[in-house]
């Protein structure tokens, strides 16, 4: 019994510690970097309970030119949990969804980066939303979720970082605009890039 309730208290704190570390590490992303400033969006408390974390941010960030992006991340410490689809999360009746891949380049401390990324097209009524989203796991960004999910294993057996994250931006687009809405969203990530890189 002495045993049990030991292992039941060690469980219980790893999970606890677990799960403040995860919100310590989206509480790094800040609300004001470069051009943009944010505001936090509340979510539903049943969200929480679909995607089993609490290490989310919701937040929508306006540039200095009047640019619009929202910005979703969603962060486990231990990835003992399966991403959900954004798909299957935007989709709704009335509502068409078109996919394809995109790479963006980056600069970062002077250095090119690339990304290979989702796209998404979120058409309703007559409305458009450019959306891209990739994942991260430690020095992996990418788009392929078997991928992300690879390094993660990798990294246990090098007893390195063992988080995963997905990151999924969004912006309007205006009169089928998507050139001006990819070049919104490319400039929102190159902005963001460093903090995901040093605290996700």
């Amino acid at each position: 019994m002495l045993l049990t309730s030991v292992l039941v208290h060690f469980l219980s704190y790893d999970k606890y510690y677990e799960a403040e570390a995860g919100i310590r590490a989206v509480k790094n992303i800040p609300l004001e970097f470069g051009q943009w400033q944010g505001k936090d969006i509340t979510l539903d408390e049943r969200i929480y309970k679909i995607l089993e974390t609490r290490s989310i941010i919701n937040r929508a960030y306006r540039g200095k030119n009047g640019q619009e992006v929202l910005l979703s991340i969603v962060y486990y410490p231990e990835t003992k949990v399966d991403f959900h689809s954004p798909e299957g999360c935007l989709a709704g009746r009335g509502i068409q969804i078109s996919k394809s891949a995109q790479t963006i380049n980056l600069t970062y401390n002077k250095n090119k980066v690339k990304i290979n990324l989702n796209r998404l097209i979120r058409q309703h009524g007559g409305s458009n939303e450019l959306i891209y989203y990739f994942y991260k796991a430690g020095d992996f960004f990418g788009k392929n979720y078997i991928r992300m999910r690879l390094n993660l294993a990798l990294n246990k057996f090098g007893r390195k970082e063992r988080n995963g994250s997905l990151i999924r931006v969004s912006s309007p687009v205006f009169g089928k605009d998507y050139k001006s809405a990819s070049i919104i969203l490319t400039g929102f990530i190159e902005d963001l890039y460093p903090y995901l890189y040093k605290y996700l």
